[in-house]
Protein backbone atom coordinates (compact mmCIF):
# COMPACT_ATOMS: atom_id res chain seq x y z
CA UNK A 1 0.00 0.00 0.00
CA UNK A 2 1.45 3.34 -0.79
CA UNK A 3 1.72 5.82 1.63
CA UNK A 4 1.13 9.71 1.24
CA UNK A 5 1.99 11.74 4.53
CA UNK A 6 2.47 15.52 4.01
CA UNK A 7 1.87 18.65 6.12
CA UNK A 8 0.21 22.20 5.11
CA UNK A 9 1.37 25.52 5.71
CA UNK A 10 -1.12 27.94 6.39
CA UNK A 11 1.00 31.56 6.15
CA UNK A 12 -1.43 33.94 7.39
CA UNK A 13 -1.46 37.61 7.44
CA UNK A 14 -4.00 39.92 8.88
CA UNK A 15 -4.75 43.48 7.64
CA UNK A 16 -7.12 44.70 10.19
CA UNK A 17 -10.21 43.56 8.44
CA UNK A 18 -9.49 39.76 7.89
CA UNK A 19 -7.13 37.18 8.20
CA UNK A 20 -5.61 35.83 4.56
CA UNK A 21 -3.72 33.19 3.47
CA UNK A 22 -0.39 32.98 1.50
CA UNK A 23 -0.97 30.77 -1.67
CA UNK A 24 1.78 30.44 -4.84
CA UNK A 25 1.03 30.60 -8.95
CA UNK A 26 2.33 26.99 -10.06
CA UNK A 27 2.90 27.48 -14.02
CA UNK A 28 3.23 23.53 -14.27
CA UNK A 29 -0.23 22.66 -13.00
CA UNK A 30 -2.04 26.08 -13.41
CA UNK A 31 -3.09 26.30 -9.96
CA UNK A 32 -2.75 28.23 -6.73
CA UNK A 33 -1.09 26.04 -4.18
CA UNK A 34 -0.46 26.01 -0.81
CA UNK A 35 2.96 24.99 0.91
CA UNK A 36 2.67 21.45 0.83
CA UNK A 37 5.82 19.18 2.56
CA UNK A 38 6.74 15.69 2.16
CA UNK A 39 7.29 14.30 5.36
CA UNK A 40 10.88 12.75 4.83
CA UNK A 41 11.91 9.68 6.86
CA UNK A 42 12.30 9.93 11.03
CA UNK A 43 11.01 13.68 10.41
CA UNK A 44 7.93 15.04 12.03
CA UNK A 45 5.01 17.06 10.15
CA UNK A 46 5.91 20.04 11.99
CA UNK A 47 9.55 19.85 10.28
CA UNK A 48 8.45 18.47 7.15
CA UNK A 49 6.36 22.22 7.31
CA UNK A 50 9.48 24.17 8.65
CA UNK A 51 11.91 22.80 6.25
CA UNK A 52 9.27 23.65 3.24
CA UNK A 53 8.25 27.22 4.25
CA UNK A 54 11.99 28.29 4.79
CA UNK A 55 13.23 26.70 1.15
CA UNK A 56 9.84 27.49 -1.05
CA UNK A 57 9.90 31.36 0.46
CA UNK A 58 13.98 31.89 0.95
CA UNK A 59 13.30 32.57 4.51
CA UNK A 60 15.29 31.97 7.73
CA UNK A 61 13.61 29.56 9.62
CA UNK A 62 15.44 30.98 12.75
CA UNK A 63 14.56 34.60 12.46
CA UNK A 64 11.58 34.95 10.29
CA UNK A 65 8.86 32.78 10.87
CA UNK A 66 7.14 30.58 13.30
CA UNK A 67 5.57 27.25 13.34
CA UNK A 68 2.92 26.44 15.29
CA UNK A 69 3.94 24.02 17.98
CA UNK A 70 0.99 21.68 17.38
CA UNK A 71 -1.04 20.63 14.13
CA UNK A 72 -4.58 22.63 14.00
CA UNK A 73 -5.68 19.00 12.67
CA UNK A 74 -3.94 16.01 12.08
CA UNK A 75 -6.01 13.52 10.17
CA UNK A 76 -5.22 9.89 8.70
CA UNK A 77 -7.34 8.49 6.12
CA UNK A 78 -7.39 5.83 3.21
CA UNK A 79 -8.18 7.14 -0.44
CA UNK A 80 -9.19 4.28 -3.54
CA UNK A 81 -7.22 5.21 -6.50
CA UNK A 82 -8.62 4.61 -9.85
CA UNK A 83 -6.86 1.21 -9.95
CA UNK A 84 -9.13 -0.01 -6.71
CA UNK A 85 -5.79 -0.08 -4.65
CA UNK A 86 -5.78 2.12 -1.59
CA UNK A 87 -3.71 4.80 -0.71
CA UNK A 88 -2.80 5.38 3.05
CA UNK A 89 -2.57 9.21 3.72
CA UNK A 90 -1.64 11.44 6.49
CA UNK A 91 -2.02 15.48 6.42
CA UNK A 92 -1.35 18.06 8.80
CA UNK A 93 -2.29 21.48 9.29
CA UNK A 94 -0.03 23.77 10.52
CA UNK A 95 -0.93 27.85 11.16
CA UNK A 96 2.55 29.64 10.51
CA UNK A 97 3.10 33.31 11.69
CA UNK A 98 5.77 35.81 9.84
CA UNK A 99 7.79 37.71 12.68
CA UNK A 100 8.17 41.29 10.53
CA UNK A 101 6.47 43.28 8.30
CA UNK A 102 9.50 43.27 5.70
CA UNK A 103 9.12 39.79 5.20
CA UNK A 104 5.24 40.26 4.89
CA UNK A 105 6.37 42.83 2.13
CA UNK A 106 8.85 40.61 0.41
CA UNK A 107 6.61 37.62 -0.29
CA UNK A 108 3.60 40.23 -1.03
CA UNK A 109 6.28 41.39 -4.22
CA UNK A 110 6.61 38.04 -5.59
CA UNK A 111 4.58 37.79 -8.38
CA UNK A 112 3.82 34.48 -8.16
CA UNK A 113 2.10 35.01 -4.40
CA UNK A 114 -1.32 35.70 -3.69
CA UNK A 115 -2.76 36.46 -0.22
CA UNK A 116 -6.38 34.42 -0.60
CA UNK A 117 -9.15 34.71 1.75
CA UNK A 118 -10.61 31.74 3.61
CA UNK A 119 -14.10 32.82 1.45
CA UNK A 120 -12.09 32.10 -1.58
CA UNK A 121 -10.29 29.06 -0.53
CA UNK A 122 -13.30 27.34 0.34
CA UNK A 123 -14.52 28.07 -3.19
CA UNK A 124 -11.34 26.65 -4.60
CA UNK A 125 -10.75 30.26 -6.75
CA UNK A 126 -9.99 33.46 -6.03
CA UNK A 127 -12.46 36.29 -6.92
CA UNK A 128 -10.71 37.08 -10.29
CA UNK A 129 -10.84 33.38 -11.37
CA UNK A 130 -7.45 31.87 -10.30
CA UNK A 131 -8.41 28.23 -9.15
CA UNK A 132 -6.99 26.87 -6.02
CA UNK A 133 -5.15 23.03 -6.04
CA UNK A 134 -8.71 20.91 -5.66
CA UNK A 135 -6.90 18.18 -3.26
CA UNK A 136 -6.27 20.83 -0.27
CA UNK A 137 -9.63 22.69 -1.05
CA UNK A 138 -11.54 18.99 -0.87
CA UNK A 139 -9.31 18.53 2.56
CA UNK A 140 -10.45 22.32 4.20
CA UNK A 141 -14.20 21.87 3.40
CA UNK A 142 -14.02 17.97 4.54
CA UNK A 143 -12.89 19.00 7.93
CA UNK A 144 -14.28 22.48 8.30
CA UNK A 145 -10.36 23.73 8.92
CA UNK A 146 -11.06 27.31 7.52
CA UNK A 147 -14.55 28.65 7.35
CA UNK A 148 -15.58 30.92 4.93
CA UNK A 149 -16.28 33.74 7.47
CA UNK A 150 -12.73 33.99 8.84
Amino acid sequence: MDKVFQSVAFVKQNDGTQSKMLLSWRDNVKHLEFIVADRLERESFRESVTREVAWQLGLDRKSDFLVSSMAQLTMEYFETQPDESQLHIGVAFYNVHIYRQPILEKLTRESSNRWVSAAEICQGETSDGLTIHPRVVTWVNKWSIVQPWQ
